[in-house]
């Protein structure tokens, strides 16, 4: 509202007061109201006079919100006024009252001031911004007129002291303590002749510099307190020990010889390295087995010149080792006579013989690898309930419920996939519930579908059509190209039995050799019915003596020039037909006499 802020420095820019108007020429009552104005806004300022609106009067400046903790004066550079260290109290409906200290203020367009307020922080919203009426700098506070009783206890701190003001006047007794004292503060100077006693030192503070030499006597060692660390290296010497010490051996050296080791010693009738000698002597074979690791169950065994290993030995293993012979050994093998037998034959029962290389002779025992693989070729037809016409997603298209090729699909149902788009996927899958579909577990290998034939059972394209994998066993499942091609039989060749059955009417006969050994086919033809004759359009078929008209039925009426004969096209030519028109023009071309003929014609 408006008020003393609102007041110009300059006296006749201040034409209204309050609202009345002090103007030239004014009405005479309206000093009256002015001096009553200026009574009212004297008043309002002196409500809460530590604290002012900033305004000249003169010109208009807003205030407007910009964060939590910043407003803006718009226009003008007020920094010197809002500077940092002043007081600002925030007025807002949202906001409330609100006190702070401005922290820094800056001039670009608009001047901002930036406040940390000691609770709350300012709304966005129309706000009222007051100004502690003392500035941090060039304040009007007396000096000397704050005492002790203006300041609130406990509120001066080592930042309100000039550096050495605290002299020993202000120290109160007893108020220095260790903490309170800087590192080599106190000197001898400070300290008074024979003050300072043990309860002065701190544990552990007297170091060898503070001992006079020779002063350590055997009194001031406490019991145990002289260790290995504390004799110098080489100082004990034999007059040193004392004769009656029992020295144990593993002081002795690097303490690796025990007391009993020692005791060995006594029983040395010679010199050692002489006996030593006495021995074989080191060579590659002793060094080799001398470094092998010992362990239970292991046998040593040479590798090779001057080289030796260990070997697991089996419970097996060791119970033929520990048979006195060969029978014994046999025995425990369950062999009984067998490694004895002669030539003749063998007869094993419930067992097997194994180790058998491949046969050479007919005589020879063949073993399971030798048979699998001379099989190996051999191959019987595979049934599919339906094939492929495209590619399929594996992931997707193979569950119970799909369709391939017209034929609904169900679990465990096998499918020949023989389209896919990348050839390695191809082969014979099962149909799963859901999910991927996986190879079937019978045809999983190369070798199990290389050259086999694949039937086709249902489908609206591959419905009993069969299939051969042409892809070689050395192929690699799952990487290389699977082919499947369509097998069509073939009707060429010699055939060795045939079979003619009549189709009625006795049209055939069908002789006791109805095949010959070239593969023709002998058949006596009886009568062939109209039905089964269709137009005979091959030339010569027919011949002159087959055609018999005699019982042929009549025309029924008088020939016309429309009507057909037929006629061979000159000796051996084709046979065509002629209108009579034809043989009539024929007629007349020919005749001596047309007229005659045309009296005879009628």
């Amino acid at each position: 509202m408006a008020g003393i802020k609102d007041y110009s420095t300059t006296a006749g820019n201040n034409t209204s007061i309050g609202g009345v108007s002090v103007a030239e020429g004014m009405l005479p009552s309206n000093i009256n109201n002015a001096f009553r104005a200026i009574t009212a806004d004297i008043r309002e300022f002196y409500n809460d006079a530590q604290y002012v609106i900033y305004g000249d009067g003169d010109a208009a400046f807003t205030i407007a919100y910009a964060s939590a903790t910043s407003f803006t004066v718009a226009g003008v550079d007020v920094t010197t006024f809002y500077h940092a260290g002043r007081r600002i109290k925030a007025v807002g409906s949202s906001t409330g009252t609100i006190f702070g200290t401005i922290s820094s203020s800056n001039f670009s367009t608009n001047t901002t001031v930036n406040v940390t307020f000691d609770s709350g922080s300012l709304q966005n919203e129309s706000l009222t911004i007051f100004v502690g009426i003392l500035s941090k700098t060039g304040d009007s506070i007396p000096e000397d007129v704050i005492d002790g009783t203006k300041i609130a206890d406990d509120s001066i701190n080592s930042e309100h002291y000039v550096d050495g003001s605290i002299d020993t006047a202000h120290i109160a007794d007893l108020q220095v303590s260790t903490a309170k004292i800087a590192a080599d503060a106190i000197t001898g100077a400070k300290i008074a002749d024979d003050a300072i006693n043990s309860e002065h030192y701190t544990d552990g503070s007297i170091d060898t510099a503070h001992i006079a030499d020779a002063n350590v006597t055997l009194a001031k060692l406490a019991s145990d307190s002289v260790n290995s660390s504390k004799i110098v290296d080489g100082s004990i010497v034999n007059a040193d020990i004392n004769a009656s010490a029992a020295i144990d051996a593993t002081k002795i050296h690097d303490g690796t010889i025990s007391n009993t080791e020692f005791g060995y010693l006594n029983g040395v009738s010679s010199a050692i390295q002489t006996q030593l000698d006495a021995k074989q002597a080191s060579d590659a074979e002793l060094t080799a087995i001398a470094g092998l690791t010992s362990a239970a169950d292991k046998g040593i065994q040479f590798t090779g010149s001057g080289t030796a290993a260990t070997y697991d030995l089996t419970s097996a293993g060791k119970a033929l080792l520990d048979d006195a012979d060969a029978a014994a050994q046999r025995s425990t093998l369950g062999l009984g006579t067998i490694a004895t037998q002669a030539a003749n034959s063998v007869s094993i029962s419930g067992g097997s013989i194994t180790g058998l290389g491949d046969p050479s002779s007919s005589a020879d025992a063949a073993n399971k690898n030798y048979v699998d693989q001379l099989i190996a070729g051999l191959r019987t037809r595979i049934v599919a309930e339906v094939a492929t016409t495209a590619n399929v997603d594996l992931s997707a298209d193979l569950q119970n419920g799909d369709t391939i090729d017209g034929v609904t699909l169900a679990t465990g149902d096998r499918v020949l996939v023989k389209d896919q788009s990348t050839g390695s996927q191809n082969g014979l899958y099962t149909v799963v519930v859901s999910g991927t579909a996986s190879r079937d577990t019978e045809y999983d290998t190369i070798a199990e579908l290389s050259g086999q034939m694949v039937v086709v059972n249902q489908g609206s394209t591959n419905d009993n059509k069969i299939f051969l994998c042409t892809t070689n066993n050395t192929a690699s499942l799952g990487s290389d190209t699977i082919t499947f091609t369509q097998v069509t039989p073939s009707n060429t060749g010699t055939v060795t039995s045939v079979g003619v059955a009549d189709a009625g009417a006795g049209e055939f006969t069908v002789g006791s050799t109805p095949v010959t050994s070239s593969g023709t086919i002998t058949l006596a033809i009886n009568s062939i019915a109209d039905s089964k004759l269709a137009t005979i359009s091959t030339a010569n078929k027919v011949s002159a003596a087959a055609l018999d008209i005699d019982g042929a039925s009549d025309i029924g009426a008088d020939l016309t020039t429309s009507d057909l004969i037929i006629v061979d096209d000159g000796a051996g030519g084709t046979n065509r037909k002629a209108t009579l028109t034809r043989l009539i023009t024929f007629v007349k071309a020919n005749t001596d006499d047309p007229t005659a003929l045309a009296i005879a014609l009628g």
